[in-house]
């Protein structure tokens, strides 16, 4: 067999190719070159590609494997392989431990079918593998060996569009996937030469980019933030700060929050854009920052940037910063329509206040607790040189006991408690009163809840009752009390006119004569009401007033000629 002269030979070698498909391992791939020659319009060339593709099937074609038919009942297996131009598959049966082929199966990409990703053109292959092969795939039980996940989107029909076509056309059929094997027999030598996963070419671009922006007004300040991965990925954040921040302090505010939404993604380079001039050449080291609160944004920053591969950040005009600019006013983005998904959150304090820009000190407390008496008793019988605090300690000890490195208590009716001291103690009535119980019961009753959850310390009760004291929800929402807090003291009136009680009320807006002040008086037995304004509040005018008040001695004569009862209660003499 000599090299195609022309474009005639050349079709006649590929219809050659076409009919002995089915012996041919990755026909299309070998094929590939001689397809591109056919399909140029220009002048027939036989270029050196071509001339290696067609000596290398030459050799193909001198060790030709020796196809099988399948026995009725047999489980047949199918191999998957995929390249950049064409599909294949190889259908086999196995017997006394060797694989021997049935068919070969190869599918030239066409169009968009170029653009699928790899988990589509294996399902796209053993989709045309059932279209050529259906008589095998209805007569025999197969088994699909892929080391890609076909499984869940093949028989779960949860996919969508193409996929979901092609697993309702699948799911006809007896399919089982495995992981793939190492193929037994040599007649396969050149399909698993070839079955290697193609390199497909990567994007070589590993910078993030960032679109940052912030602001400050009356009603809030925030930052709008625009993260793009170097796959062309977009997310936007929205921040809303709950303290007051300058315009500045607002763009590094958003500058640092992007830079650490892009770090947590493990980005390494990162590219920044910002509207703010004085933002950028201070970091970029073109201006020098002289205010505090920007030296200190400054250090937070550089502290940010240090572990980076690269950093770089540039000035852009507003108008091609909007979409960060419309997320900082809380607005849509002007140019994308399209629904989207913003990420919120609430800062509560600065950057340069945050935790992580000072070092991480980790603090022990030493200090002396309650326990430490009784634990030096129980583990080595060291006692005070105070006699009388010894003898206690002693006395204090035997309802206690040392166990595994822990002071337990002992108690009438309940197991071993477990001594704390009073600030984990605290922490443990926080849980049990509102946290994870969540109960808001009583101090009383909260106390007893921490003996039966296997707690002690000596103020148990006394925490208890402060804390449920100080508790909001309790105090808003709890029973009001009807019951006086002091006993209360009868008032005894045996006769009207016996007992007055007195009240000075003002200043008031200054009436005719200059009266400010209004002085009452009620009795009360009869409740009868007495009131006069008054100029001045001194001694000498309380005093005539109180003088001029009725008394029964005064009345006796006119209730002997007249019924009290018929007097007014708030009537006045001076009327």
């Amino acid at each position: 067999m000599t090299s195609p002269k022309s474009v005639k030979e050349v079709q006649r070698l590929t219809g050659c190719l076409a009919a002995l498909g089915r012996f041919l391992s990755r026909a299309g791939d070998k094929c590939h070159y001689f397809f591109g020659t056919i399909k140029k319009k220009s002048k027939f060339e036989w270029t050196e590609a071509a001339e290696t593709a067609f000596v290398r099937l030459k050799e193909h074609l001198h060790t030709l494997p020796r196809l099988v038919s399948p026995l009725q009942g047999e489980t047949l297996y199918v191999y998957l392989a995929i390249s950049k131009w064409c599909l294949s598959a190889v259908l086999l049966t196995e017997r006394e431990g060797v694989q021997l082929p049935v068919y070969f199966v190869s599918h030239v990409l066409q169009n968009a079918e170029l653009r699928y990703s790899p988990i589509e053109k294996f399902a796209l292959a053993l989709f045309m593998a059932s279209k050529k092969l259906r008589p095998y795939f209805l007569a025999h039980k197969l088994v699909v060996y892929t080391d890609q996940p076909l499984k869940q989107p093949l028989t779960k029909l949860d996919a969508a569009g193409r996929m979901l076509k092609w697993a309702i056309e699948l799911n006809a059929f007896y399919i089982s996937y495995e992981p793939r094997k190492v193929i037994k027999g040599q007649a396969f030598a050149d399909f698993i030469a070839e079955m290697t996963r193609p390199t497909f070419e990567k994007n070589v671009a590993t910078r993030w980019t960032v679109y940052v922006d912030g602001s400050s007004t009356q009603n809030g300040c925030g930052a709008g933030i625009i993260c793009q991965s170097p796959e062309g990925d977009k997310y936007e954040y929205v921040m809303r700060f709950n303290f007051q921040t300058s315009n500045n302090e607002a763009e590094y505010e958003a500058l640092l929050a992007g830079i650490k939404m892009c770090k947590a993604a493990g980005a390494q380079e990162i590219l920044a854009f910002s509207d703010s001039q004085l933002i950028v050449s201070q970091v970029n080291g073109d201006y020098e920052a002289r205010d505090p609160n920007m030296i200190k944004y400054m250090q937070v920053m550089h502290q940010e940037i240090e572990h980076l591969k690269s950093f770089e950040a540039k000035q852009i005009p507003r108008t091609e910063n909007n979409q960060a600019d419309a997320l900082s006013k809380l607005a849509t983005s002007a140019s994308c329509d399209t629904p989207r998904h913003v990420f919120w959150e609430v800062k509560d304090k600065r950057s340069i206040e945050q935790e992580l820009c000072a070092p991480m000190v980790a603090i022990l407390d030493r200090s002396s607790t309650w326990m430490d008496p009784i634990i030096a008793y129980k583990v080595d019988g060291s006692l005070p040189d105070d006699s009388s605090l010894a003898a206690k300690i002693q006395k204090k000890s035997s309802w206690f006991e040392w166990w595994n490195g822990v002071l337990y208590k002992k108690s009438f009716s309940r197991p071993l408690l477990r001594c704390v001291t009073p600030e984990k103690g605290k922490e443990i009535l926080d849980d049990l009163h509102q946290r994870l119980c969540s109960s808001h019961i009583g101090g009383r009753a909260l106390a007893e809840k921490a003996l039966r959850t296997g707690y002690y310390w000596p103020t148990l009760r006394e925490d208890a009752l402060a804390m449920v004291q100080k508790c909001d929800k309790c105090q808003r929402f709890a029973h009001l009390i009807h019951r006086p807090a002091h006993p209360l003291t009868p008032i005894m009136s045996p006769i009207p006119f016996a007992k007055w009680g007195m009240d000075l009320l003002g200043p008031y807006t200054t009436a005719p004569g200059g009266r400010r002040y209004v002085i009452v008086a009620v009795d009360y037995f009869t409740k009868w009401v007495e009131a006069e304004a008054l100029k001045n509040i001194k001694t000498s005018d309380t005093t005539a007033y109180t003088a001029a008040l009725p008394l029964w001695d005064d009345l006796k004569p006119m209730a002997k000629s007249k019924p009290l009862t018929r007097l007014s209660p708030r009537g006045s003499r001076r009327n």
